[in-house]
């Protein structure tokens, strides 16, 4: 595919052919690019004991080809049977430049060319000569359009090569996938080191880079395809940063991505790789391995407000953690039936917040991006307006959570002192209708019959369910629902009403006569102390 116009492709056999068409049409560009020798040529007598003339193993065949990023006049070929040619008037006459590399065994196969996206006059190229026993190392770049050549490879590189990637931004930051794995150089080849995060020794036979995710798509000979997620930090690695203690390193702005639900019911055939996690990953660089001392990562929001602690790898170098960009779920009554939408915590609002990892007595600072997901069509004034009303709802839901608190503990209290007295005695009565009144009211807040689906809905079922579904939309919430809120806030004010009425009408009558039967008053549950509990 040609890198600068989406209509042109190109195709090799031992001529190099174009279109200009998506592949309606094509032209030949070239006269033979390889050496055309016979004796690579025997079809008819390949193939052991059985002729095999498919044209699959046609030998002299061109297998690499290049158009230069910067210039769609200059383009390379290499072939299976050592030649690496190139034209810089967009076929017109071409040069074979594989004389001009130094120490390459004549008629070794040129696995791939890499064209620069920087200069117009550089490439790389990988050769493979693994075929007839030769397993080095080749891997070359040019300067001046083939001119002359210098080798890369060096011992830290294993395997035969297959292919060679430089990075779309960092011109230093190049990549070789070998026989026996990926190769990373962050100096522009003077110095590799295999890349071993979750990447098992395996052939890479193919590498591409995405444009938009900055993502690194690897294509093994096992046929899979493996995917090393944002190599922004990679870009940003240099020789100061290495020798630093720590370093927080750059990271692609995550994206708060919309809710979705999904029902699915696969076959045992069926056989899907793993999504990145909805996360925004913070990648930091240890020169040594963290022995001594507490480590971990804290994210503060522009307002210095902590919004959680992370626990941290400690190995030396690249490590990476998931902040899920999520805060806890908000408090709720307890209840027989599970309060689902309140399982999730709120999405953190866009913006930059900033990354502390702190190591032992030492800290680092760095910075992440939040955005919105790309995907939505909601505009921001109705993303904020949605971020409101989640808050809203998430307040209400832990108001009401300390008001049926405040009201089963004094209801709790209430019962415990009837059971000292003896069965009969008119201030257990009056106990236990004080109780009463109060559990009453406790069966007006939650949802009290047993069973997963009973129909029942009380003020803590529908305030959970209005959040759920804001929760789970990236826009503006329905008018229907912002008009809902207000209604069960006043339900909130009126159990905190009844409750006072409750205490206000009966708790000194049988504080008085606990005091008189010896036994302990009933003492309402305050904010500071309901705090303290939900701590413990």
């Amino acid at each position: 595919l040609s890198p600068t116009n989406k209509k042109v492709i190109y195709i090799g056999a031992q001529f190099l052919f174009r279109s200009t068409d998506k592949g309606e049409s094509w032209e030949r560009i070239s006269d033979d690019l390889t050496t055309n020798d016979p004796q690579k040529q025997k079809q008819d007598e390949s193939g052991g004991l059985s002729l095999d003339n498919s044209s699959a193993e046609n030998h002299c065949t061109i297998v690499a080809v290049a158009e230069s990023p910067l210039d769609e006049k200059t383009i390379w070929a290499g072939t299976d049977d050592g030649n690496l040619q190139i034209t810089r008037d967009g076929g017109k006459t071409w040069t074979n430049t594989v004389g001009n590399i130094p120490g390459l065994p004549k008629n070794t196969w040129c696995s791939s060319v890499e064209p620069s996206r920087f200069d117009r006059g550089t490439a790389y190229a990988t050769f493979d000569g693994h075929q007839t026993g030769d397993m080095k190392v080749y891997v070359f770049k040019t300067a001046d359009y083939g001119e002359t050549w210098k080798p890369l490879a060096s011992d830290a590189v294993k395997g035969y090569a297959h292919v060679i990637r430089e990075d779309r931004v960092n011109r230093d930051l190049l990549f070789i996938g070998t026989e026996f794995g990926l190769f990373v150089s962050i100096d522009g080849g003077v110095q590799w080191a295999q890349f071993t995060g979750n990447l098992p020794p395996v052939a890479v036979r193919d590498i591409a880079i995405h444009p938009r995710e900055h993502d690194l798509i690897l294509a093994t000979h096992g046929r899979g395809i493996l995917i090393v997620d944002d190599i922004t930090p990679l870009r940003e690695l240099s020789p100061r940063i290495l020798e630093s203690t720590a370093y927080i390193m750059d990271s692609r702005p995550a994206a708060i991505a919309i809710s979705a639900g999904s029902q699915e019911f696969p076959g045992d055939g069926d056989f899907v790789g793993a999504n990145p996690p909805e996360a925004a990953t913070i990648t930091y660089y240890l020169k040594e391995r963290h022995v001594f001392g507490d480590m971990k990562i804290e994210v503060y929001n522009a307002e210095g407000k902590l919004m959680q602690s992370l626990p941290t790898g400690k190995r030396k170098g690249l490590n990476r953690v998931q902040w899920f960009m999520r805060l806890k779920p908000p408090k709720v009554p307890p209840a027989p039936t599970l309060a689902g939408p309140a399982l999730t915590g709120p999405t953190v609002p866009e913006g930059v917040y900033t990354v502390k990892l702190i190591k032992d007595k030492e800290t680092f600072t760095g910075q992440v991006t939040i955005v919105a997901d790309p995907r939505s069509p909601h505009s921001a004034a109705d993303r904020a307006l949605q971020q409101q009303t989640v808050w809203k709802l998430y307040g209400m839901q832990e108001r009401l959570a300390f008001v049926d608190d405040v009201v089963t503990d004094a209801r709790d209290k209430a019962k415990e002192r009837a059971t000292k007295l003896e069965k009969g005695d008119p201030v257990a009565k009056e106990l236990e209708g004080f109780a009463d009144k109060l559990d009453g009211l406790h069966k007006t807040l939650v949802a009290t019959r047993e069973g997963a689906i009973t129909g029942e809905e009380q003020l803590r079922e529908r305030i959970v369910e209005l959040y759920g579904w804001v929760t789970q939309f990236g826009g503006r919430p329905t008018q229907s629902v912002l008009d809902r809120i207000p209604v069960l806030e006043k339900e909130i004010d009126s159990a905190n009403a009844s409750f006072d009425s409750i205490i206000g009408q009966g708790l000194a009558s049988v504080n008085a006569k606990l005091t008189a039967k010896k036994l302990e008053p009933i003492k309402v549950m305050t904010k500071e102390e309901y705090d303290k509990k939900q701590e413990k």
